[in-house]
């Protein structure tokens, strides 16, 4: 069988470009670096490296949040040991300003203004902010979570999104109360019901400002000024209790007694569907007769005419005479203390036939007596504080007192004492139930309130809730430290998965230099070899005959 130079030749030529193109991979694999440039080349290893590489990703990732949320548990740390000190200098403060014998009314004027100051910068120590965003403002973006606004009478009411502090007892009730969590590679999990993130796969890079704070009180009503309601007017008002929030409309009446009706029913429409029930006496002082919940109350964002009110809860100027603990026709007197001006009232109280209460079977009606015994002696020293006290240039009674025996002075600071001139009269039985705020801001302007009027006796049982509330503070401190240490745990732990994913990266994609030179040396010697057989194996052309 005769073989053609043709063949020959194509023989050559492919072996040629073989070895060539062997050479020349194994070149580019050096100056590369890396295995292979294209998938197909290497599926397998294509695949894993994909894999690999997509690890990586998420790993940066994670350590990029974690790095984030180191930053913001160590600014929140700085805040609340920078809050933990400001309490102790509160401590201090009210300490001295009521263990250091009698002050003047100026000297505690002098330690309530440092404490407004203290409250203030309270206030701005929660809402300490990173990267524009507010630490302790929850899920929202709100770079003043907490503001501090003053009522008529100059009483600082701390606000949470415009939501008053002591309005919930839940910190979960406040607006963007929401977890805002990160992927720090835990697994992050959402609830298929619920459609919320795990809690437990992910970290928490938001705080809830009343949950580290404190939030609601234990005890206190609303107070609206019927004064300020007009006739035939349209109010509307954000109504809180029990951690329930509505909003409620009504008109203004007629009269006092009237707008009392309207609100009233309002209140109990609204709530009906929590079963809860209000009650509203005419001097406009809201109760929870329900749960005995503390009530509060702000102007709706969409009030056209907006009403005055007050929320008597934290320090409470309001006293209480007993009424149901008055004996029938027995005469009393209290000293009454309205702003600067005191005067004694004495009253005599009333007397109901008991026959009246007690029907043919000799059954005696106990309960209905007791709460109209009551009435008619709150008719009683109504009558006897407007003889002493008059009414205002609108015709308004300028001491009231309500059902429960609360009285009060629109504008005005009430005291009762038992001082008294009547040597046959005796003192009615009364009291003040002193309400604490349970948030650290709140309550230190509240102590602030008390030097401020005076009131010693409140200002000095501020002093056990500020120690309480800064062992509650240490206790937030110690938490943060512990995710700090889980942060940095984790990080450790993302920093060896790292170096394990590049080793790993490496084995799949990173070219062996030693074996591929080895390879290229080889190649480019195979190569040489060829080229030096060409001259054996191409047939000689013309020209090299004419030569």
């Amino acid at each position: 069988m005769r073989i053609t130079n043709n063949t020959i030749m194509r023989g050559f030529n492919r072996d040629l470009n073989r070895v060539g193109t062997l050479k020349n991979d194994s070149m580019g694999r050096i100056m590369s670096g890396r295995k292979f440039s294209r998938a197909s080349e290497s599926p397998l290893n294509a695949a894993k490296a994909l894999n690999v590489r997509k690890s990586l990703y998420y790993s940066d990732q994670y350590m990029e949040n974690l790095k984030v949320a180191d930053k913001f548990y160590t600014e929140a740390e700085t805040s609340l040991l920078g809050a933990s000190e400001k309490l102790q200098e509160i401590r201090e403060m009210l300490v001295e300003a009521c263990n250091s014998g009698i002050r003047s009314i100026d000297e505690y004027n002098i330690y309530a203004q440092q404490l407004d100051i203290f409250g203030t910068q309270l206030c701005e120590i929660f809402n300490t902010d990173s990267a524009g965003r507010a630490i302790f403002g929850g899920s929202s973006d709100d770079g003043l979570p907490f503001r501090i606004t003053y009522d008529d009478s100059g009483y600082g009411i701390v606000t949470y999104h415009n939501v008053p502090v002591n309005a919930y007892d839940s910190y979960l009730k406040f607006p963007y109360s929401s977890e805002v969590l990160a992927d720090i590679g835990l697994g992050l999990s959402v609830n298929q019901k619920s459609h919320y993130i795990d809690p437990q796969t992910g970290l928490r890079i938001s705080f809830n400002g009343p949950e580290v704070s404190g939030c609601g009180t234990d005890g206190g009503i609303a107070d609206i000024d019927m004064s300020s309601i007009r006739q035939g007017k349209e109010y509307s008002i954000d109504v809180y209790t029990d951690n329930i929030k509505k909003t409620i409309v009504f008109k203004g009446g007629a009269d006092y007694a009237e707008t009392a009706a309207n609100i009233r029913e309002e209140l109990n429409k609204q709530f009906m569907k929590d079963h809860i029930k209000f009650d509203v006496s005419e001097q406009g002082v809201i109760t929870n007769t329900t749960s005995g919940g503390i009530v509060s109350i702000i102007n709706s964002k969409d009030a056209v005419n907006k009403l005055e009110y007050t929320n008597n809860y934290g320090y409470s100027k309001r006293f209480k005479i007993n009424l149901d603990e008055l004996e029938p026709s027995k005469e009393y007197s209290i000293n009454v203390i309205v702003g600067n001006e005191a005067k004694i009232v004495t009253f005599t109280s009333a007397e109901l036939d008991r026959d009246d209460y007690t029907d043919a079977e000799g059954n005696f009606d106990e309960e209905t007596y007791l709460k109209d015994l009551a009435a008619a002696n709150q008719q009683i020293i109504q009558t006897a504080l407007t003889d002493m006290f008059g009414v205002d240039d609108k015709g308004n009674q300028i001491v009231h007192i309500a059902e429960d025996g609360s009285i009060t002075s629109e504008g005005n600071t009430v005291m009762l004492n038992a001082a008294v001139t009547e040597a046959d009269a005796e003192v009615p039985s009364f009291e003040r139930k002193m309400s604490f705020s349970n948030n650290y801001i709140q309550l230190t302007l509240d102590a602030a309130a008390a030097l401020r009027f005076g009131d010693i006796e409140y200002a000095n049982a501020c002093i056990d809730r500020v120690v309480k509330a800064n062992e509650s503070l240490l206790v937030e401190i110690a938490n943060l430290g512990a995710n700090e240490d889980f942060i940095e745990f984790s990080l450790d732990r993302m920093t060896t998965r790292e170096y394990n994913l590049y080793d790993r990266q490496e084995e799949l994609e990173a070219t062996d230099l030693e074996e591929e030179t080895t390879l290229l040396k080889t190649y480019t010697a195979m190569y040489n070899a060829c080229l030096q057989l060409a001259s054996e194996v191409v047939p000689m052309s013309i020209f090299s005959y004419m030569r």
